[in-house]
């Protein structure tokens, strides 16, 4: 019995740890005071009061989007719906071609022909809610929007309501896998109708070296060709695990690993990178060699430190 009370006391321990974690690594998207990181359709759109996001015009054009692009992500918010207020967060969006993402729909249960695939929660007209949430209006509620690659799942107040696997869904085939986040504008058949939203954050999972590099793995050539990108963008901190990754069991880790590393080194070697990037990046090649205990691996890494240390770039 004491056993099985320690093990359940554990697992509670280590998921208190992990959400404190997700709390840590989850990065204000919106500070509460302006509109910087956020880029609007339309002049005056949206306007930020007492500290929250709310939407001042409707129709077309009306919508908001992050200055930068995300792939893969945790999204929390808190979101609120006036009596027939109509709203939605999108996804991995092209603000220039409408439709190009998704969205996560947010409807105030007015609407006649409101059903699970148009709901709140819903990957609006893709994916229907399994798990239909409170959609009482004049209250605020928590959301989360966690896009793990071809994996989609949205929960409201901590309660999963829609999952899907974008590669088993028809309709949404072709979607681009990376994309701006932002807020539909106010979509009411009514006036003086809003939403507001606020605490907005974000966990970009991309910017975690040990999520990148299990990308390498993907069946999809698409997301493999994203991880390797986002393993470049990182540069310095996701070199010891390139490293690592050419010792691999996975062809496809190895293979990617190298390329990754070539990279990383190719930029580094450019004679206009900042000193402060190229010395990050030859100390953990050099880290990395000296931990190494395959040969080719070890021939490999102190070429490409000496690449950088001659500063020849190579194409």
């Amino acid at each position: 019995m004491k056993k099985i009370v320690f093990l359940a006391s554990l697992a509670i321990f280590s998921a208190a740890i992990c959400q404190a974690q997700t709390k840590e690594n989850c990065l204000p998207l919106f500070n509460g005071k302006d509109l910087t990181n956020w880029n609007l359709q339309k002049p005056g759109a949206f306007e930020v009061v007492n500290g929250e996001l709310i939407t001042r015009s409707s129709g077309t054009g009306t919508d908001i989007f992050t200055s930068r692009r995300y792939s893969n992500f945790i999204l929390e918010l808190e979101f609120f719906l006036s009596e027939v207020g109509n709203s939605g967060v999108f996804i991995r969006q092209d603000p220039t071609v409408p439709g190009s993402g998704f969205e996560v729909q947010l409807l105030a249960p007015w609407t006649p022909w409101r059903d699970d695939l148009h709901c709140t929660g819903s990957l609006y007209g893709h994916v229907a809610v399994t798990d239909r949430p409170d959609e009482t209006t004049g209250r605020w509620y928590k959301m989360e929007i966690k896009c793990d690659r071809n994996e989609v799942a949205v929960s409201v107040n901590g309660k999963v309501t829609t999952r899907a696997d974008i590669d088993t869904v028809k309709t949404m085939a072709g979607k681009p896998w990376s994309g701006f986040i932002g807020f539909q504008g106010n979509h009411a058949e009514k006036e003086e109708q809003y939403a507001k939203f606020r605490n907005i954050c974000i966990r970009d999972l991309d910017a975690e070296p040990e999520y990148v590099i299990t990308g390498f793995k993907s069946e999809n050539e698409l997301l493999r060709g994203y991880a390797m990108k986002s393993a470049v963008d990182l540069g310095a901190p996701v070199v010891s695990m390139l490293a690592a990754g050419m010792s691999d069991d996975n062809p496809m880790v190895q293979s990617l690993s190298k390329q990754a590393l070539f990279d990383i080194a190719a930029l580094a070697s450019d004679p206009d990178e900042p000193a402060s990037v190229k010395n990050g990046i030859k100390v953990e090649l050099t880290a990395s060699l000296n931990a190494a205990t395959n040969e080719i691996t070890k021939d490999y890494l102190k070429w490409l430190t000496g690449m950088i240390s001659d500063g020849k770039r190579v194409d």
